[in-house]
């Protein structure tokens, strides 16, 4: 749902919150963004802990409920309520874990960062065919049966997730939640530090693809497929570099296309036609897309024991959820304060390429660590 935010966010400013600025209505979004991967310092240690199915069948009636609360929203705090807080605290119950699952069946395969990569690539898949719903929906049943309609197909998802994921290790006796010890590691301290900076800007020419696009004169029904292709060409970028992962490492990988994000954010706005935003959005979907995909296998390759994955999974995520909560309305502040996109572009790259040098530092200490340069 998080990758479909730039349609709602088009769709807030043009209908239901025309009377609030792009910087307020963002909030939802980045509230959404925070609790997703912040909660995974609950959920991550209780999924080691065993409590996978609980975790599920929690976050996926709250999801469903959120969803249909939203559908009767009509102000602003009801949509901050449902779409935001709800919605965030639903996905952030089962994201980590459905994340540590992997580390579980694939600890010893050779193909463990290549299921990171497809694992990754659900959330591009969900990204094309949810504002392909709405695109279709909104004009004709309106919002209130649009979410419903939502309501139903994650729903039914969760139901099959419910059913199909599982754990293969004993879960730990001893839950930590919140646990320092993890930053001992100086490398996984750095890790975290530049996952932090790249939070704040890494997906904001995706959060604000459709307004952008708009602000250059791209009719609507054309700028409203822009996230759909920037998620749609994603999977390549999901998928690919984490099967060179498997040889070079994901920290390698990650490094890289964090640098090539931080380079494509300083071109945002060159970016001008219609057909260069679009080609640029699906640039940019595979850059994003690769840093996305690594980022998981980086931080769960820290852990000692396969049933400690969802513990360091977890503390990444929560330490950059405050991140990715500030990130967003940075960027509508830029935009609305500037009048244009260029500021918030040029903090974009400013952002990326501190993650870029701070990722290489973490790699360099972590290479000493294990003995290998693939890491």
């Amino acid at each position: 749902m998080t990758q479909s935010f730039a349609v709602f966010q088009q769709y807030y400013a043009q209908h239901l919150l025309s009377q609030y600025s792009t910087s307020t209505i963002s909030w939802i979004g980045a509230i959404q963004f925070c609790l997703c991967p912040l909660l995974g310092c609950i959920s991550g240690p209780l999924f080691d802990a065993g409590y996978l199915k609980h975790l599920i069948l929690f976050g996926g009636v709250l999801y469903v409920l959120c969803l249909m609360m939203a559908s009767i929203s009509t102000q602003y705090y009801q949509l901050l309520l449902s779409h935001g807080i709800g919605v965030g605290i639903a996905m952030g119950s089962f994201f980590s874990p459905s994340v540590g699952t992997l580390s579980h069946h694939f600890a010893k395969s050779r193909y463990r960062t290549f299921a990171y990569g497809c694992q990754a690539s659900g959330s591009a898949v969900a990204g094309i065919v949810f504002p392909s719903i709405l695109n279709a929906l909104l004009p004709r049943v309106g919002f209130p049966w649009t979410m419903r309609i939502l309501g139903f197909i994650v729903a039914g998802m969760m139901i099959i997730i419910f059913f199909t994921l599982s754990t293969t290790v004993p879960p730990r006796k001893k839950i930590a939640v919140l646990s320092p010890a993890v930053f001992r590691n100086p490398a996984y301290s750095i890790y975290v530090m530049a996952a932090c900076s790249a939070s704040m800007a890494i997906y904001a020419p995706l959060n604000f693809s459709v307004t952008y696009a708009t602000s250059r004169g791209v009719p609507l029904e054309k700028a409203n497929y822009a996230p759909a292709i920037s998620n749609g060409v994603s999977i390549i970028g999901r998928i690919v570099p984490l099967i060179i992962a498997q040889r070079l490492g994901p920290i390698n990988v990650l490094t890289t296309f964090s640098g090539l994000s931080s380079v494509s954010q300083f071109l945002w706005t060159l970016a001008s036609s219609t057909t260069g935003i679009l080609v640029y959005d699906a640039f940019y979907g595979i850059a994003s897309g690769g840093y996305g995909a690594s980022l998981n296998p980086g931080a769960a390759s820290f852990a000692p024991h396969t049933n400690q994955a969802g513990l360091y999974l977890g503390m990444c995520f929560f330490v950059t959820s405050f991140f990715w909560l500030i990130g967003t309305p940075i960027s509508a502040a830029l935009i609305d304060s500037k009048k244009g996109y260029l500021a918030a572009s040029m903090f974009g790259g400013a952002v990326l390429v501190l993650a870029f040098t701070l990722f290489n530092v973490s790699r360099r200490i972590r290479v000493k660590q294990v003995g290998t340069k693939f890491v």
